[in-house]
């Protein structure tokens, strides 16, 4: 992919999140977001299959540290990249 641009999912798990990535793959590196990796496994995995870039990074959104933490890994794995795009995928569940 010839971008120097990325997307964020946060919250990406199958449903919708994991669509809004795959979506924005065909465009961007994507990087998904979750609190396990079971949440976003499937979705990096199908994604970078299919031809597309995605990484997943640990990170909970409600925690600032955290959330650094997960920028500055993004920048070691895209560097010379910059935010397109960031979606919050709130999950109604438990």
């Amino acid at each position: 992919m010839a971008s120097k641009f990325y997307a964020v999912i946060i919250g990406a798990g199958g449903g919708t999140g994991g669509a809004v990535a795959s979506r924005f793959s065909k465009e961007y590196p994507v990087v998904l977001l979750a609190r396990t990796p079971a949440t976003y496994e499937s979705s990096v995995k199908a994604i970078n299959e299919a031809g597309g870039k995605a990484i997943g990074v640990n990170a909970n959104a409600g925690d600032r540290a955290s959330l650094d933490a997960a920028f500055e890994t993004i920048a070691k794995e895209l560097p010379d990249h910059k935010l397109a795009a960031a979606i919050y995928n709130a999950s109604a569940g438990s």
